[in-house]
């Protein structure tokens, strides 16, 4: 793989990641382990035949992906996941990156995750060549002996630009752990609770919200109390984000599940799914695309197997 470049300085205007990492699924598959605490992902594991479609699927699907932000400017360098992980191609939960800010480096972050099997993902080759683009690391892994976890940008949607992190807590999310974080990678932490219409929380902040190009969309009717909902919506609106507000319905299609990112030459895209797409209003569409072209592809493997779409296939690399 080539070497990681970091861009951007955080005491400057920070672009999105114009370059990511993705990992290539090999026998994606149904992840009994994960079931528990993502109500967006199927419960029961399909039959055979069908769980192979969706294998097969999932790795021809990913590779349209990927193309589509080549195609469009976006650096991304790949490689494929272990046979041992399946989740592996969610890349973006064990490990984000972050632009210099004021005394602090580019910096390294490495989670705990709460399935033992999605611990596997976090690979020393890949760990080794993530580190010599960033001169510091922080690494909170070893709390998963604590049984206290931190998703990475699956927990803490990050608003580089303005140095705030949004977190819906939930079993994947630590209060503590998210407040322990913010002080060490230097950004203001605001954590809330997102419940989905069945009461239950949101697995990942990234599944009900994403930030970037000076829109934030977000289901705001998820956050249950009014002060930590008015708290929300005032730093959102204080960064001078226009704010989507997206309801649980559009959740459910993955409309949270965006990420702002750049081209190599600093034009600004939008990932997102194309059953986020389809999902969204007219009128939001033309808000989105008033900010940034939206890129858009069929990830339907992976949101009907995993639970997972176009954010989380993504990880950033600053």
């Amino acid at each position: 793989m080539p070497p990681v470049t970091p861009v951007g300085r955080f005491d400057s205007v920070i672009p999105a990641a114009s370059h990511v990492l993705m990992i290539e699924p090999v026998q994606f598959r149904f992840n009994p382990e994960t079931a528990a605490s993502n109500s967006f992902q199927v419960q029961h594991p399909p039959d055979p035949a069908d769980a192979a479609r969706l294998a097969d699927l999932a790795v021809a699907q990913h590779r349209v992906f990927r193309d589509l932000l080549v195609t469009h400017g976006v650096r991304v360098t790949a490689c494929r996941s272990l046979e041992t992980t399946p989740d592996a191609p969610f890349c973006n939960n064990w490990f984000s990156t972050h632009p210099a800010r004021g005394n602090r480096p580019p910096t390294l972050a490495l989670y705990p995750l709460l399935a033992p099997i999605r611990r596997r993902e976090r690979r020393e080759d890949l760990v080794a060549w993530l580190g010599p683009a960033y001169p510091r690391t922080i690494d909170f892994s070893s709390h998963e002996h604590d049984a206290r976890y931190l998703e990475s940008t699956g927990s803490l949607c990050i608003d580089h630009e303005h140095g705030v992190a949004y977190a819906a807590l939930s079993p994947r999310t630590d209060r503590e752990l998210a407040e322990e974080w913010a002080r060490q990678a230097g950004y203001e932490l605001i954590a809330f609770t997102a419940l989905d219409g069945d009461g239950l929380p949101y697995y990942h902040t990234n599944v009900m919200m994403f930030v970037g190009h000076g829109v934030a969309a977000v289901v705001l009717e998820s956050i249950v109390d009014a002060v930590e909902r008015q708290r929300v919506e005032a730093a959102l609106a204080q960064a001078g984000h226009k704010i989507v507000p997206i309801t649980r319905a559009q959740a459910a299609a993955y409309c949270g599940n965006c990420l702002a990112l750049s081209t190599d030459s600093g034009r600004p895209v939008l990932a997102m799914s194309s059953t986020a797409f389809g999902a969204f209003s007219t009128a939001e569409r033309t808000v989105l695309e008033s900010a940034a072209q939206i890129l858009h592809a069929d990830l339907t493997a992976f949101e009907q197997l995993a639970g997972g779409s176009a954010r989380c296939l993504i990880a950033e690399l600053f």
